[in-house]
């Protein structure tokens, strides 16, 4: 009962570990996933408020763009809320890849008109991108930096505006307020993400140190046992069990099994016959058979049975006992 409780707390213990570290992992998808959403709902009123202001003042194409640029996150946050089964890291790349080319136009039109302030949504681009696609922000920077320096060339392309102050003004001052918002928003992101992933990073090497204490703990059980069982040769009695092996050395049989495990000599059952054949062969070696009954062989090696013992006898050795006796009388 004893041993049974141990072996109980023992895998509780290592099941409350695994499901530790799957619970940080699924905090930190969560986390991820909840302040993308977060981010497209602050977008999706971002672009509305512009929106209105393009209306209002009646500035084409923007209204039309800004019209396109709602419907489309309408869609990305609908996508991400439905299917919530779907890996969303694709759907960041992919997003990063569409706001790059959607605010393209604009950017050189009001590059074209003579304000600069529209390069503010590049840097919030690679803002998001630190947060949400870190592995790739050395791809990200090159890629937005050859986007923003071609603007200077490609914006003679698209018309030239004549905004009146009012408008440029009170973009300008949507704009700041946008950048100001979404560069709060990404700073208290990548706080939060980076203790998340530092607590992930420490659980991990603390499971990692544990791991390697318990197995250098099961090695050293594992060659207690061997020594064990060959000084005090206690597989000679057939009642030997494991719980009396974990008694014997202080122990409890979870314990035993995975050293037994870690030794690489399969599980108890099989260690306790390759001893007991290795020791009933050593006494066909000595001549026993001419002295003793095949009886009193398998019995003085821990077996009840002559059948159980022909059975182990050839699944180790290839052939019966009485196979191998012929075979050593026959190099005599």
């Amino acid at each position: 009962m004893f041993n049974k409780s141990l072996i109980a707390i023992d895998c509780i213990h290592s099941g409350m570990k695994n499901d530790k570290m799957n619970s940080e992992s699924n905090v930190a998808t969560l986390f991820l996933r909840k302040m993308i959403v977060v981010f497209l709902v602050i977008v999706l009123v971002l672009y509305t408020s512009f929106t209105v202001l393009f209306v209002l003042f009646n500035i084409e194409p923007f209204k039309y763009l800004m019209y396109m640029y709602i419907f489309q996150h309408v869609m990305w946050l609908f996508g991400l809320v439905y299917f919530k089964k779907l890996s969303f890291e694709p759907l960041i790349t992919m997003y990063l890849s569409y706001i790059l080319v959607a605010q393209y136009p604009i950017a050189c039109i009001y590059w074209n008109s003579g304000n600069p302030i529209v390069f503010s949504w590049y840097l919030l681009v690679i803002l998001g991108a630190i947060v949400f696609d870190r592995r790739n922000i050395g791809l990200w920077i090159p890629w937005i930096s050859t986007m923003v320096i071609s603007i200077f060339f490609c914006s003679p392309l698209f018309p030239k505006e004549n905004f009146s102050a009012l408008f440029t003004n009170l973009t300008n001052i949507l704009t700041v307020i946008a950048t100001i918002v979404l560069a709060s928003f990404f700073a208290i992101v990548y706080v939060k993400k980076t203790n998340i992933d530092e607590s992930i990073q420490a659980e991990t090497l603390k499971t990692t140190a544990e791991n390697a204490e318990n197995l250098e703990r099961d090695r050293a059980l594992y060659n207690e046992i061997i020594n064990y069982l060959e000084k005090n040769k206690p597989f000679k009695n057939p009642n030997f069990n494991a719980q009396a092996l974990a008694m014997a050395l202080n122990s409890n049989v979870n314990y035993i099994s995975k050293a037994i495990s870690v030794g690489g000599s399969g599980d108890f059952h099989t260690l306790l016959n390759s001893f007991r054949i290795n020791y009933a062969k050593s006494m066909l070696d000595s001549g026993a058979m001419k002295k003793y009954t095949i009886d009193y062989i398998y019995t003085e090696a821990g077996y009840k049975y002559r059948s159980t013992f022909n059975s182990a006898f050839k699944d180790i050795m290839g052939m019966t006992p009485s196979d191998y006796v012929s075979q050593q009388n026959t190099f005599t």
